[in-house]
């Protein structure tokens, strides 16, 4: 059974990677010239940032042990490497950066968790999920765990009090944020009134918000006034990490398993508003019953059938041309900004699609 599962897996993802148009999303990607310096010159940093995580978190108490469990099975530490960065650009202090980096790390895992639980995913990078490992009960405290050792970081940062407690109220504005747009998520399950403004408007607010805590904490713990207007391209650019997620976990190239997890959990991702668009009614009619379903009542076959149904529709290739619209949106919306917020933006916009289309060549 299990290998019959994975040649059907195997057969799907080279059946969804034959549409030319990743190459079209490769060929932008590369095209994107990001002055700033790679991951590689941080490494050292990073490694610092992750040994201050495990100082903090990590004590003999039972959620220090599960947050060891969380912290060692890696993750790019994407929202670190931003924050130190952009600290570099704006000459923010070593000490400082380290500690923004360790917040917005701080921060992410706990929304991991969270998400991990609300979804029901049983891996995460591999490994087994916190719920799964541990029970739901954990998840819900360790994900809080995370959050109390954000603002443990933040209010011992050695920098002026007033900009400190800007930090800190920012913090909170963001986590609020990133809830709210969880929240709508969730409440949009198997929701066919959905309109795609509403997913790109949810989608950037869950997303987007954590993509811009590092740059705003940096800035404002430099006393630098925050302008808004300056972040919307990197909300446009947590639209863009939406809708490549929502392509990795239809491929099943996630570290979640199989492919469509969404479809099994009944999730209105960008495939399925766009799937919409172009069904007919009695397809429309099947997939809404579909989603429905308990997920321990749908079959890996069933999922299967429902991929290569969408992928038929030409579903793959709009939700890439999408993908691809939402990065230059953001990329353009940037380049009228600021020169640093621009170079930021393309830094952010490179990684993003090269999440998706490295692990497509692999």
């Amino acid at each position: 059974m299990k290998n019959s599962s994975y040649k059907n897996y195997i057969s799907n993802l080279n059946f969804v990677r034959s549409s030319n148009d990743w190459t079209h999303l490769n060929n932008f990607s590369n095209s994107i010239n990001s002055l700033l310096p790679s991951k590689t010159n941080f490494i050292n940093r990073l490694n610092l940032v992750d040994k201050k995580m495990k100082s903090i978190l990590c004590d003999d108490s039972w959620m220090g042990h599960c947050a060891k469990y969380q912290l060692q099975s890696g993750g790019k530490k994407f929202r670190a490497l931003l924050a130190l960065i952009t600290a570099d650009m704006f000459k923010l202090d070593f000490e400082s950066s380290l500690d923004i980096a360790v917040c917005c790390e701080f921060i992410h895992n706990a929304s991991l968790i969270h998400d991990d639980l609300q979804d029901r995913d049983l891996l995460r990078r591999g490994l087994p999920t916190i719920w799964n490992r541990f029970g739901d009960h954990t998840a819900i405290n360790l994900g809080d765990y995370f959050i109390a050792g954000s603002y443990d970081v933040i209010t011992k940062i050695n920098v002026n009090p007033e900009y400190k407690c800007n930090a800190t109220s920012e913090l909170s504005r963001i986590i609020k944020q990133t809830l709210k747009g969880q929240s709508l998520e969730i409440l949009g399950r198997s929701d066919f009134d959905l309109r795609m403004e509403d997913y790109e408007s949810t989608a950037k607010a869950k997303t987007g918000g954590l993509i811009c805590l590092p740059i705003k904490l940096v800035m404002i713990l430099l006393g630098k006034q925050i302008n808004e207007n300056y972040f919307k391209p990197l909300y446009e650019a947590g639209l863009a990490y939406q809708i490549q997620d929502d392509l990795s976990d239809f491929l099943g190239i996630k570290d979640r398993g199989l492919p469509g997890r969404d479809l099994k959990e009944g999730k209105m991702n960008v495939l399925i508003m766009h799937f919409l668009k172009y069904a007919s009614n009695g397809e429309k009619f099947l997939l809404k019953e579909f989603l429905k379903k308990k997920s321990e009542s749908i079959s890996e076959e069933d999922i299967l059938n429902w991929i290569k149904t969408i992928k038929s529709k030409g579903i793959i290739e709009k939700s890439i041309e999408h993908l691809v619209d939402v990065s230059k949106k953001s990329i353009t919306q940037a380049y009228k900004l600021d020169k640093k917020i621009y170079e930021i933006v393309k830094f952010v916009n490179k990684n993003i699609l090269n999440r998706i289309s490295k692990k497509i060549k692999d």
